[in-house]
Parts: structure tokens; C-alpha cells; sequence
């Protein structure tokens, strides 16, 4: 079950052949200095868009910290989840947390600088995958994700579903649980009657073959 495939336009397969050798360069000295520089920034760029801060704070950047509020301020979710009453003080919580928590922004950085790897696109041709439902949700208002290129995920053979979620954004599991908790009970169950289909079709052809 994918929930927002993430396509990473950052990935070396996704420049254009012609100019790959002269985007790449220059996109790898940035993602170089993403990773040895960048995590400094990533508790000041997190704590300016919250408009507050947690513990703990590197004492570099206390001064520059807010005092904490009594509700953090939803506005900072709001551009990726569009729905305001899913934008709850808790979804704040958990979200602000992990990311002003030690060697977070190592992770942050190295994902936003990470160029390498399959594509969803190069995943789905894997021929390990022949015999495995491949079932895709996402939110129709995530400004990342291009709603025509998930569609085209239906093209690869192990892909039964691609399902919209309209007006919800970027984490569809965490605006409408109600919808995703739901897809993915079904997911379950569908994996389970493609193992029985499986399992039938081995014994089948073992019955053919004792014969």
C-alpha cells in the first residue's frame, strides 16, 4: 500500500539526457552542502514557521526562540493540509516533536539531498513484485505530488488501484483516517486472497504434475 508516492524531482533520473551533465554537477555541490551544512539551519527554519519553540533548543539558537505558546499556531500545517478542523494541536505536536529532536536534521537534510536509489516508477518494474497487489492513495490538494503522474502508476502491472483523495493534502493519513484506516483494511484483505490465489495455483500445478 503507497500512501503519497514521494517521486523526488531532486533524483538524477529525473533531469532531462541533454542537460544531466550540466544540472548534475551543480545539483550535487548543493546537495553536498545540504548535508554538511544544512542541519544548523533546519531548528531555525522549524522553529520560525511554529512561532515557538521546545526543548530541547541548541543554546546557538535560544535566543532566537519564542516562548512557548499554549496552543502552537495551526497555520504552520496548513499549506500542506488543507483541511483546517483535521489541523489538530495534537497533529502539531507529533509533527513539531521529531523534528526539533537530535539528528533529525541529519535526517531531514540527507533526504532532501539524496539523489539516488529507485524511482516508484523503476520500484514497480521489479519482477520480484509480478505477483503482489500494489494498491495507491493520495491527496488531491498535496502541492508535491502531480496527481497525473500517480495516475500513471496504473500502467505497471502490479498496481490494481490508484485512489484520490479528494481535498486532502500531503498526509493523507494523518487529514482522513477515516478514508485511509478503511483502504487500507481492504488492502489486507485483497493480499490475503491473492496469497489464497497463489497457494490454489501451486497446488493446482503440483496436482497436474502428479498426474
Amino acid at each position: 500500500m503507497i500512501v503519497n508516492p514521494n517521486f523526488r524531482e531532486l533524483h538524477a533520473a529525473e533531469q532531462p539526457d541533454l542537460l544531466r551533465p550540466l544540472v548534475m554537477p551543480a545539483l550535487a555541490a548543493v546537495q553536498r552542502a545540504l548535508r554538511s551544512r544544512g542541519q544548523v539551519l533546519s531548528p531555525t527554519l522549524t522553529l520560525k514557521r511554529c512561532g515557538r519553540s521546545l526543548s530541547p533548543v541548541p543554546e546557538l539558537l535560544r535566543s532566537s526562540a519564542t516562548p512557548q505558546s499554549p496552543k502552537p499556531p495551526r497555520r504552520w500545517t496548513l499549506p500542506l493540509n488543507p483541511n483546517p478542523t483535521q489541523v489538530t494541536d495534537e497533529l502539531v505536536d507529533v509533527l513539531l516533536t521529531p523534528l526539533l529532536s537530535p539528528g533529525a536534521a541529519d535526517v531531514v537534510f540527507d533526504t532532501l539531498s539524496y539523489s539516488a536509489g529507485p524511482l516508484p516508477e523503476q520500484l514497480l518494474q521489479d519482477d520480484r513484485l509480478s505477483d503482489t497487489p500494489v494498491w495507491v492513495c493520495y491527496g488531491l490538494k498535496d502541492p508535491w505530488t502531480s496527481a497525473q503522474r500517480v495516475e500513471a502508476l496504473l500502467s505497471f502491472p502490479p498496481v490494481e488501484r490508484v485512489v484520490p483523495l479528494d481535498g486532502v493534502g500531503h498526509c493523507p493519513h494523518d487529514e482522513a483516517p477515516e478514508r485511509v484506516n478503511p483502504l487500507i483494511i481492504d488492502f489486507m484483505r485483497r493480499v490475503a486472497e491473492k496469497k489464497g490465489e497463489l497457494a490454489g495455483t501451486a497446488a493446482s500445478g503440483a496436482d497436474q504434475q502428479a498426474s
